[in-house]
């Protein structure tokens, strides 16, 4: 399903149909005309209903998540860290990227990074646990492609994140950002 076909309230229906079922609807209000002529558009042109105004179309975009407490490092003050992104247009997560990066001298950065989606106020998984961002968010991870709710713009997308074993003073997990690749309707 696209956020396109979500917007205009057709779930499932490609950008053709919607707009094949557009142009019949028009065709049929329109009078009569004894003869039409038509007017081949020159290649520049496809993608406009007229000149300058482009048809509604969807891309993959990315959205980055800061973290809001201690630049995203674990440390016992801190087993607790927030990740926010806030987006700008109607938009839908669909694939996270995260990568944790481990400074291991005492031997205790070995703690998962868990995390639970939000989009508002709105917990984005099947269970109110704690889910393993690292495994998610993995850049080789295969498979994990999730479908968020689509938020409207201004809306917060969080992470809230936890670790669960805090390194000592010797040892550094840091989550430095956070990705969402996402659909965005542009």
């Amino acid at each position: 399903m696209s956020v396109l076909g979500s917007i205009l309230g057709h779930d499932g229906a490609s950008r053709e149909e919607i707009l094949g079922e557009l142009a019949e609807v028009i065709g049929a209000l329109a009078p009569a005309r004894p003869s039409s002529v038509q007017v081949q558009r020159s290649g520049w042109r496809r993608g406009q209903l007229a000149p300058g105004v482009q048809t509604p179309d969807e891309g993959m975009h990315p959205l980055p998540l800061s973290p809001l407490q201690n630049n995203g490092a674990y440390v016992a003050a801190f087993p607790s860290i927030t990740f926010q992104g806030q987006i700008q247009k109607p938009f839908r997560c669909e694939r996270l990227l995260a990568v944790a990066v481990r400074v291991n001298t005492g031997g205790t950065a070995v703690g998962r990074i868990l995390g639970q989606f939000f989009v508002g106020v709105d917990l984005q998984q099947a269970e109110i646990f704690g889910m393993d961002v690292e495994l998610i968010g993995s850049p080789t991870a295969f498979g994990t492609r999730m479908t968020l709710h689509q938020a409207e713009p201004g809306v917060l997308i969080r992470v809230i994140t936890s670790i669960t074993l805090v390194p000592t003073p010797a040892d550094t997990v840091t989550l430095p950002g956070m990705l969402f690749f996402g659909r965005v309707v542009h």
